[in-house]
């Protein structure tokens, strides 16, 4: 014969109205179920694929299972991102995404095949990392003011570089040149090193490259850094001014790495996973290895990453309008 306590907790499990421990364990099933695949849209060897790396290494500990690392590169990112968005929404297949790709993209490629804002569930904030506005050491500008008034007496546009047309640092570069009213005329480059090498030998005259790519140029004293593009000042460069400081709060541009699920990903699964990952970004080696690539940690699950995603869509769409910036 049934015990009438089993009877009673079958009765309640058919009405619904188990009680708040075995809803608990039913919400916690096993996850991952097997390898967890992360999706790095650009090249191995990055700062962003790294930091993949990196956070997928302590996420093995924690889970046990593997977390493999996948580089899908093309289209601004936008190949790997589709890999995602069209895979099951189970957290077993992630995107480590930049902010770029998830806020800029939308506004600059007419033939995506995806909707970046309905097919990328946010997850988790993996770092920050401040564009660093330099420029080559012989230049005569000290700092930003002294750029802008050589820039106004200089009889020309102003020549800036980036990694590629519709890159973070190209926009940052189109946010400045709105923001001060300076005639400017964007060069792209296939990356970041030709690009910081033409500003070394003084063919271009400033760049807003992001901190990882800048550093190397600005300890040998290659190149000069006038202003760092965020709300606080950078730990590795604490002398440099942020652009607000500098009399230009509207230029204010700070990449970013993170996590995002195909969407329809529950929100409790992403909840879960984004957990898992701020644990890992909360210890000690993993702290120090993003500082030493000049990334900051910021703890940011789903809800807040998605209004954060939402702000700057709707930010930088108009710094992207303004500048008639397109990929065809």
């Amino acid at each position: 014969m049934m015990h009438p306590t089993r009877r009673r907790t079958l009765a309640l499990a058919a009405a619904g109205c188990l009680p708040p421990l075995w809803r608990h364990a039913a919400a916690q099933d096993p996850f991952p179920t097997r390898p967890v695949r992360f999706v790095v849209p650009f090249a191995a060897g990055a700062s962003l694929d790294a930091v993949a790396r990196l956070v997928g290494r302590g996420l093995e500990a924690r889970w046990g299972q593997p977390v493999v690392v996948e580089n899908r590169t093309g289209a601004g990112g936008n190949i790997g991102a589709q890999a995602v968005a069209s895979a099951p929404p189970d957290g077993h297949t992630l995107l480590v995404g930049t902010a770029g790709l998830i806020t800029v993209n939308p506004h600059i490629y007419r033939d995506l095949t995806f909707d970046i804002a309905r097919d990328l569930a946010p997850v988790a904030m993996l770092g920050l990392l401040p564009n660093v506005m330099v420029v080559p050491a012989a230049h005569p500008a000290r700092d930003v003011a002294g750029f802008v008034a050589w820039a106004r007496g200089a009889g020309r546009p102003v020549l800036y570089g980036s990694p590629g047309t519709g890159s973070y640092v190209h926009v940052t570069g189109a946010l400045f040149a709105q923001a001060t009213g300076l005639p400017a005329e964007h060069v792209a480059y296939r990356g970041s090193a030709p690009a910081l090498t033409d500003l070394v030998a003084g063919r271009l005259d400033v760049m807003f490259d992001n901190m990882p790519a800048t550093l190397p140029f600005l300890r040998d004293g290659r190149l000069r850094a006038l202003a760092v593009t965020s709300g606080a000042r950078a730990g590795e460069l604490p002398d440099v001014p942020t652009t607000a400081e500098a009399g230009l709060p509207a230029v204010r541009a700070v990449p970013w790495f993170a996590l995002f699920a195909p969407g329809g990903t529950p929100a409790a699964l992403r909840a879960r996973i984004a957990d898992a990952a701020n644990e890992v970004l909360a210890t000690p080696a993993t702290a120090q290895a993003l500082a030493a690539m000049g990334l900051s940690g910021e703890p940011m699950g789903p809800d807040a990453l998605g209004a954060l995603v939402a702000q700057e869509r709707a930010r930088l769409g108009e710094v992207v309008r303004a500048a008639q910036i397109r990929v065809e």
